[in-house]
Parts: C-alpha cells; structure tokens; sequence
C-alpha cells in the first residue's frame, strides 16, 4: 500500500468513524478467507504498530463485527468476524475514498 493511499484511507476512516485506522482494520478483516484475525497480524500486516489497531478493535467488538474467540492454548487473542454488511459498506467507502481522490488531481 502506498503512503498516498493509506494516508486518504486513514483521513476517510477519521471522517467515517473518528478513528484514523478503523477502515484499514476493517479492510484487512473483510479480506481474510476465514474470518479469523489477531491483533498481531493485523499490525504486521498493516505496517502499523498493535496500539494503533487496539481502540478499533475494541470498537469492532462491542458493535459486534467481531467476536473473541477462547484463548486455548495460544498466547494470542484471536477474533472472528460476525457475518454483516459493514464488511461490503467498509469496500464501498475504500472504493469511493479512492474515487475521491483520483477526481481531485
């Protein structure tokens, strides 16, 4: 991902939501086969640091797109995502950030 790019992302995602990485989680969420996360990945994969990701994830679980899974035996937390569509809302707003800014130059 770009600069460029994450940067309209994460000003979308503070007009949409207040959080500046809330859509990019979201994304990321969306896009796994299985719906299944940790906040360790995610971070790793979004090339941002976990306290970054911490408070949207919380937000994601108390709206209930995400559900804690036990822990087991891992020293992770995994997550899984709730069948909705604010998984297909959060491309459309990815789509339409982009549509925005390449209408713009």
């Amino acid at each position: 991902m770009t600069d460029a790019y994450a940067d309209q992302l994460r000003e979308t995602s503070q007009q949409a939501f207040g959080q500046r990485y809330r859509l990019e989680l979201m994304l990321a969420i969306a896009n796994t086969d299985d719906g299944i996360v940790c906040l360790t990945d995610l971070a790793k994969e979004l090339d941002v640091a976990i306290s970054n990701l911490q408070s949207p994830l919380r937000a994601l679980v108390s709206t209930g797109l995400l559900t804690a899974l036990p822990r087991g035996d891992s020293r992770r937390k995994f997550y899984i995502r709730n069948p909705s569509a604010a998984w297909q809302w959060a491309r459309e707003l990815r789509d339409h950030s982009a549509l925005s800014a390449t209408s713009t130059i």
